[in-house]
């Protein structure tokens, strides 16, 4: 028997209301823009589920005009006989009630307007439109929580079909009878997602998961958050390095190896902590090597504590070794049938003596997909390449192809992108249309793409390493291991069944080593020692790697901090040691902030060492647009690359103070990667606070507004901003759109162009990065900081640049003497243990050498202003650079010219006295001596004389 009629609780199939006397019913119109304002003031407001302008307003009022037009049909005779039958005519309303129970709406109430306590609201809307108002608008809450629980449904199924699902009783059992537990499973058996909530079904609440990188931490807890049902509450959350949702109520936290290494540096002991999951530790990164050992030697103090190894099926028995022979837990992974065909590349004549890939083999691959398979099969390619230069060199054949064919859409995957460029390989193809995807090895573990079917791994792959002879970085090209080309074929068999091209021959697969060298084994370890001696975990020669590091690369480092004054003689922390290791930067950035903060010039140098510290923000496409160069221009310095982008950060600053002004446009005009700047500003921020806390520089007491009205005013505008980020969070993530075939290919985001004229309130529009930055940041100090540096005096510029020398040395180059009659690309510089570096080419002065070999008659032939004093000879300044890295040719990174003092075989000044650098020339090559202290005083009048 259907329920009764009443005036509020009519069904979907009622006519609509009669209306009442100062209604006319002609008149009355649901499509009027008026009309439904007044309905959103009334029932949309700021607390309401539904937000006016809102994306989930939108989908109420096409709910609302679905629902008149099924109200409006006329009824069958059929459909009267049997009214109780829903009808299937209309998908969006089956299974609706007739009327509306309260027993459908969970956790949800409908908040309307008293029409007979607003006599202005009731002279405009009528009881009876108020009524059927909120009828459809109870009947879209009720479809809309059918359909959330149908999604959840479906996830809980899907979670049941993973391979771990049926392996996690077993798991829970075995961490109960052991102390430490390795869970094997391969590529898609879910083990990164279910092992944290098999621990929180089993009543864990204090669960800590590392992750190596930042983004596989924030989707990681999004992740299981939803599957959880904790998506907004607190029991699932993650901390990373300028951000974090953990609080009290936390039971699960995914975190970055290095902020635990920091907690484990102030808390030796984690009592924190009940569970610590390390995952991807096949992956021998750096601090996760180093994290092991720190909990091999933990362990025995902390026998409450329990350890879960989770990694690939990669050298298994290495880790279960390590830790007294750990139980492992093996699952299968989910893979479909892979087919792999190997197509090794003959050397092909080529007309041109470029060193560039030649794409012609990855068209091929392409060619035959299209030959072979109709475009209605979905599935996309993913390309594995070895580094930028080779994805451009395929980039612009595949674009040209691709551009005839109308069936793919050529897309770049690498971490030079900008945040939005790398987004679009999520998005979806039109239809007939297939996604190339060219990709480093970023998405051989890191990124995972849905919808891959097809893989072309080119076996090559770059990797950095450091030689501690010439003290310089190495990105060099290597055939991958086999555990790698596993893993990249593993890509083409999560979603169905695959093909696997290979550029090479199986006797090249079988000599290939098999598995990848640990990072520990490859990189310069300074970082490591300092961070090592802050946490006094004894003699690094002695600590348990699981595989030790190279001595040689071991007695660098300790040499190296040595030479900076972190260590002593007796290899104990110095005072400024101390200080160094507590800072999260390079030690040379460190010793830049202690010197910095010494010499009363901190805010400028926080700016540049922050700079220094993150990506370099210019996009890559920008080199060759005429418009961002010109656009950039007037933010270039000819002191070098940090002054830069210490001008570009200030400037920004100023643009983001101005309400009237478009941050994003003016980074995007001027080839600039907002994000990176975002990066600098938490950065920067993070390193005060740290100086501050250790004393270095006094805490700024910050600014109170006046008056009521501007603190009323700054109130509303942080809820404002708060709101908005709630509204985020809140969201149902980022939706998938469809790629254009003809999409820009200079860099710039398709959805920030259509977002730029859109309407504000919509919340696919809200730039959420500029939300966090002032929420986090105090904009009216960034803009007293960046206004000071604009105005520093010529004794501060000098000061400033002293202290960047002091802070980079010993990284010192001398300009070839031959330098003024090469091109710009042929400037030749000189290190102490590498002759002929060349200039980076983003480095400022690749583009005006002419700063750095000027005339010394001209330099002599000035009139005394203020420019013509900071000339000087190519005989009198240097280069130093932060990094000295070789691909194809040493290039010097990040360059600031300093002046120096040239004298004779015999100086005039003792070697302890010298301000700077000196060279003597000799016929045997070049010969340094370094000064070790500063006379105070002497130094800024010789350098400003």
């Amino acid at each position: 028997m259907p329920p009764p009629r009443t005036r509020e609780g009519r069904g979907p199939r009622d006519r609509p209301p009669a209306p009442s006397q100062e209604e006319d019913p002609e008149k009355w119109d649901w499509n009027c823009p008026e009309t439904r304002r007044l309905f959103e003031d009334a029932f949309f407001g700021d607390e309401d589920y539904i937000r006016q302008g809102s994306e989930e307003c939108q989908k109420f009022w096409t709910f609302f005009e679905r629902l008149q037009r099924f109200q409006n049909l006329k009824t069958t005779r059929k459909e009267e006989k049997d009214s109780r039958r829903p009808k299937h005519s209309i998908p969006a309303l089956a299974d609706l009630p007739r009327a509306y129970d309260p027993r459908y709406r969970i956790n949800l109430s409908v908040l309307g307007p008293d029409t007979r306590r607003s006599r202005g609201l009731g002279r405009r809307l009528a009881p009876e439109r108020v009524s059927e108002f909120r009828q459809a608008l109870l009947h879209y809450l009720d479809f809309g929580q059918k359909q959330a629980f149908g999604r959840l449904a479906k996830l809980q199924r899907e979670r049941m079909a993973l391979p771990i699902a049926q392996y996690g009783d077993r798991i829970l059992q075995t961490l109960k009878e052991h102390q430490v537990v390795v869970v094997a499973g391969d590529t898609g058996c879910g083990k990164s997602t279910q092992v944290p909530q098999y621990l929180l079904a089993a009543g864990f609440s204090h669960v800590a998961c590392t992750q190596p990188r930042r983004i596989a931490c924030i989707s990681l807890a999004k992740r299981v958050g939803f599957e959880s049902l904790s998506q907004y509450g607190s029991q699932v959350g993650y901390q990373i390095r300028f951000e974090s949702t953990r609080s009290a109520a936390t039971k699960i936290v995914f975190l970055t190896v290095g902020l635990l290494l920091r907690q484990i540096q102030r808390e030796p002991r984690l009592p924190q902590y009940q569970v610590l999951i390390v995952d991807e530790v096949h992956e021998r990164h750096l601090h996760n090597d180093f994290l092991l050992g720190i909990l091999r030697r933990l362990l025995p103090q902390r026998p409450d504590l329990k350890v879960i190894l989770m990694s690939a099926t990669i050298n298994i028995s290495l880790f279960s070794s390590y830790f007294g022979s750990a139980p492992v837990v093996q699952v299968p992974g989910r893979l479909f049938p892979i087919t792999v065909v190997y197509q090794p590349q003959e050397a092909e004549p080529t007309t041109s003596k470029s060193e560039k890939l030649d794409p012609r083999p990855f068209l091929r691959v392409l060619e035959a997909i299209d030959n072979k398979y109709p475009p209605e099969e979905r599935g996309d390619l993913l390309v594995f390449l070895s580094g930028m230069a080779e994805i451009s060199a395929v980039l612009e054949a595949a674009q040209t192809y691709a551009s005839h064919t109308q069936r793919w859409a050529v897309l770049p995957l690498h971490s030079a992108l900008s945040v939005a460029d790398q987004d679009k390989v999520f998005d979806v193809a039109p239809p007939g249309v297939r996604k190339c995807i060219l990709s480093t090895n970023i998405a051989e573990t890191s990124v995972t793409i849905d919808g891959i079917r097809f893989v072309v791994d080119s076996g090559k792959v770059k990797e950095m390493s450091y030689d501690p002879q010439a003290k310089l970085q190495r990105l060099q090209e290597f055939w991958i291991s086999q555990a790698s080309a596993e893993q990249r074929k593993g890509r083409a068999g999560r979603t169905g069944p695959g093909v696997c091209f290979r550029l090479y021959a199986e006797s090249d697969y079988d000599a290939f080593a098999p598995y990848p060298v640990p990072e520990i084994r490859r990189v310069a370890l300074d970082a490591l020692v300092l961070q090592m001696k802050g946490m006094s975990v004894g003699d690094p020669r002695t600590f348990p790697f699981i595989e030790p590091p190279p001595p040689t690369s071991l007695e660098t480092a300790i040499l190296y901090l040595r030479d900076q004054g972190a260590l002593d003689s007796s290899e104990a922390l110095t005072p400024i040691g101390s200080l160094l290791a507590q800072l999260p930067v390079d030690v040379v950035i460190g010793k830049m902030l202690i010197l910095g903060s010494m010499f009363h010039l901190a805010e400028p140098v926080l700016t540049i060492a922050a700079a220094l510290s993150v990506q370099s923000p210019f996009t890559r496409g920008a080199q060759s647009n005429p418009e961002c160069v010109a656009a950039r221009r007037p933010l270039e310095s000819d002191q070098g690359d940090p002054f830069t982008l210490f001008n570009v950060f200030n400037t920004w600053v100023q643009v983001k103070s101005e309400r009237s002004r478009n941050s994003r446009r003016w980074c995007r005009h001027r080839g600039i990667e907002e994000h990176r700047l975002y990066e600098m500003a938490n950065l920067r921020r993070q390193f005060k606070e740290l100086l501050e806390d250790h004393g270095l520089l006094a805490r700024a007491q910050a600014s109170k507004p006046g008056d009521s009205y501007s603190r009323l005013r700054q109130r509303r505008e942080r809820q404002a901003l708060y709101q908005l980020k709630r509204q985020h969070e809140e969201g149902q993530g980022r939706r998938r759109k469809v790629l254009r075939l003809q999409e820009d290919q200079d860099g710039c985001s398709s959805d920030e162009d259509r977002g730029g004229t859109a309407s504000q309130g919509a919340n696919d529009n809200v730039d959420i990065q500029d939300v966090k930055f002032k929420l986090r940041h105090n904009l009216e100090q960034l803009q007293a900081a960046a206004s000071s540096a604009q105005a520093l005096t010529r004794d501060q510029m000098a000061l400033l640049k002293l202290v960047l020398g002091r802070g980079l040395y010993p990284q010192l180059a001398i300009p070839d003497p031959f330098n003024s009659g090469r091109k710009d690309s042929d400037q030749i510089f000189h290190t102490e243990t590498k002759q002929g570096a060349v200039l980076h080419p983003t480095c400022i002065f690749a583009n005006s050498p002419e700063v750095l070999h000027t005339q010394e008659q001209e330099a002599r032939g000035s009139d005394g202003s203020r420019d013509d004093k900071d000339k000087m000879s190519s005989k009198h300044q240097l280069l130093t650079f932060v990094s000295l890295l070789e691909t194809n040719k040493p290039y010097l990174v990040n360059c600031v010219r300093i002046p120096a003092l040239q004298v004779g075989p015999r100086p005039s000044l003792p070697a302890s006295q010298l301000p700077v650098p000196w060279l003597c020339p000799r016929a045997g090559g070049p010969r340094w001596a370094w000064r070790s202290c500063l006379p105070p005083g002497w130094l800024l009048s010789f350098i400003t004389r």
